[in-house]
């Protein structure tokens, strides 16, 4: 093994869960360091994300600040990486492990060295990128074949610092520092994606006569694959390092994603709604479908009515990146003026403001 050079085991604690992916495939990602001491400095990766901008169907300013951003605990999670010092670039996927908490992967960095890095996550199911136009300031990051309604939230790289301490957008640097214990990563992430939360309840009347348990959501659309191309240009402002509109490519058809399942069903409430949460190209803002199942249930709780599907095409969210649309919707019996069981067994799901 190259002196100069060493294999570095990263681990790193997430606190707060908020993604989900798919396993690594990468024998890199998957070593055992409960087995294996790590060869080299420990690496902490710490990531926050920009927050989303709630909307109520309307353009708001762009988001500020940003929040802890860390994967879903329950799902195994991966993170596509470019760490640039020479040669050329090559996605390393690093793999975040729900049982220890930690980030596992190995990467054979030079110490004192800078390094420039690039990347996203998660990185799920037939993903791909390259890098691409790479200066000393800037580079093109492309992602493809991404699902175009998704319960991920896609985020790319748009911070990169040794510390916390100053951690701004537009710097991709990483100093691995001599003699240290700890090396430690810290990321800016920006959203990829528009979101949807939908907000469910049940019209108090009808509550009273019927319960409506959910059990699956899908929400769908006449895309299938979605590329997004990024620029990137480094500055020491604190701008985004974005520059222009995010490039995003549409192809294929049927694209669909099951956001909610419960085997059971869960209960609609009058007051407190049920949310739940999906992500979606900003280019299918006016062509997402909504489909819902559930079950209905008489005031003595027998089950009278199973696996009623209620479809809602939504209205044009106009959302772009980072924003995310509230939709407020609410299961109603199906009658006009007088109650009968045939119209309170079929009722139907509408949105409202």
């Amino acid at each position: 093994m190259n002196n100069k050079k060493r294999y570095i085991d990263i681990l790193a604690v997430a606190a707060i869960a908020l993604l989900s992916a798919c396993s690594s495939d990468n024998p890199e990602a998957q070593t055992d360091t409960t087995v294996n001491e790590p060869v080299g400095k420990e690496v902490q990766l710490m990531s926050y994300a920009s927050p989303f901008t709630d909307q109520e169907l309307s353009h708001r300013a762009a988001p500020t600040g940003f929040t802890d951003y860390t994967p879903d605990k329950t799902k195994t999670t991966n993170m596509g990486v470019y760490m640039l010092l020479e040669g050329a670039p090559e996605e390393k996927r690093i793999t975040y492990n729900p049982n220890t908490n930690k980030w596992n992967a190995y990467f054979e960095v030079t110490a004192d060295n800078t390094y420039t890095v690039y990347g996203y996550m998660p990185k799920t199911g037939e993903m791909e990128s390259s890098l691409t136009s790479i200066t000393a300031d800037a580079a093109t990051l492309t992602i493809s074949n991404m699902k175009p309604v998704t319960t991920d939230d896609i985020c790319i790289i748009t911070g990169v610092k040794d510390t916390d301490d100053g951690l701004k957008e537009g710097l991709f640097s990483w100093y691995t520092t001599v003699g240290v214990k700890t090396y430690k990563i810290s990321l800016l992430m920006d959203h990829l994606y528009a979101a949807a939360q939908f907000r469910l309840k049940i019209d108090a009347e009808y509550a009273a006569l019927r319960t409506i348990k959910l059990k699956t959501m899908t929400l769908s659309t006449n895309k299938g694959s979605v590329d997004a191309t990024v620029s990137l240009t480094h500055n020491t402002t604190g701008a985004s390092p974005i520059t222009g509109s995010i490039t995003y490519s549409l192809s294929g058809t049927n694209g669909a994603a099951e956001i909610f399942s419960s085997e059971e069903g869960t209960a609609l409430d009058k007051t407190t709604p049920l949310s739940v949460n999906a992500y979606f190209a900003p280019g299918l803002s006016d062509n997402l479908t909504l489909v819902s199942t559930y079950d209905v249930y008489d005031r003595k709780g027998n089950l009278i009515r199973q696996n009623r599907t209620a479809t809602n095409k939504l209205p044009d969210l106009s959302a772009v990146r980072g924003q995310r649309v509230l939709l407020n919707m609410t299961v109603n019996p199906t009658y006009l003026y007088v109650l009968s069981d045939p119209d309170l067994d079929n009722p139907t799901i509408t949105i409202g403001n």
